[in-house]
C-alpha cells in the first residue's frame, strides 16, 4: 500500500485483521509480494529508476536482498511450494534486444534460487502473466492472450507442454491488461479467477485445474 506517497510493504494478520509489520524499503515501487513456504521471506518486484527486479525481504527484520539485476522487467513473482524456485513474468527472452528497443511480450520465467539461473519457459506467444504454482509444484497456471482473448493456461513442468484451460470470450483479466486475475489455493486445490464480459467482472473457481 502507499504511505506518505511511497510504496510500503505491509504484513496483515488475517485473524485479527490488523497490520502486524510494516517495511519501508529502499525501493521506489513495491508490488507483487509472495511469501516463501516457510513464511520467513517475502519476494517482491521492486522498482528503482524505472527498472524492476526481484528482491527478497526478511519477514521479521525487513532486510532486503536483490535477486535479479538487469534492465529487463520482472513482475508478479510467486514462490514455488518447495521454496527452490520463483516464477515471474518478464520481458526477457531470445528475441529481446534492448540496444534497439526490441522487447518481446511478457513471458513466464523461472528463477532457480540454488543455481541462480533464469529460464524462460519455451514456446510462449502473446502476453503471458500472473504465474501461479500448482500445490505439488509440477505445473504453473498463468494468463495468456495467445488464443485471441485472455484465457487460463497451464504449463506442465514434467511434460514441458502448455495446455489451455478456458476458452472465454470476454477474458480472464483484472482492471488492466497486466493486473493479476488468478490465485491458486494450495490446501483447497482450487484456482479462482476474474472473468470480464459485457462490462461486468465476475469471480469463478475451478477445483483441481490440472
Amino acid at each position: 500500500a502507499q504511505h506518505s506517497g511511497k510504496d510500503v510493504l505491509y504484513v496483515l494478520d488475517v485473524r485479527s485483521r490488523k497490520v502486524s509489520r510494516r517495511f519501508q524499503l529502499a525501493l521506489e515501487g513495491v508490488t507483487g509480494p509472495s511469501f516463501s513456504p516457510d513464511g520467513r521471506r517475502i519476494v517482491v518486484s521492486g522498482n528503482v529508476g524505472g527498472v524492476t527486479d526481484l528482491y527478497v525481504v526478511d519477514a521479521q527484520t525487513g532486510a532486503l536482498t536483490r535477486l535479479t539485476k538487469d534492465r529487463f522487467g520482472d513482475l508478479q513473482p510467486q514462490w514455488s511450494p518447495d521454496g527452490k524456485r520463483i516464477a515471474f513474468a518478464s520481458d526477457r527472452g531470445e528475441t529481446a534486444n534492448l540496444e534497439v528497443l526490441s522487447v518481446p511480450h511478457w513471458q513466464i520465467t523461472l528463477l532457480d534460487l540454488e543455481r541462480g539461473t533464469v529460464t524462460v519457459l519455451p514456446h510462449q506467444s502473446g502476453l503471458n502473466i500472473n504465474p501461479q504454482w500448482a500445490p505439488d509444484g509440477k505445473a504453473i497456471a498463468y494468463v495468456s492472450d495467445r488464443a485471441g482473448s485472455a484465457n487460463l493456461f497451464l504449463y506442465d513442468l514434467e511434460q514441458n507442454e502448455h495446455f489451455q484451460l478456458t476458452d472465454v470470450v470476454g477474458g480472464v483479466t483484472g482492471l488492466t491488461e497486466y493486473s493479476p486475475a488468478i490465485s491458486w489455493a494450495h490446501e483447497a486445490d482450487k484456482l479462482a479467477f476474474t472473468y470480464f464480459e459485457n462490462g461486468t467482472y465476475t469471480m469463478w473457481s475451478v477445483a483441481n485445474p490440472r
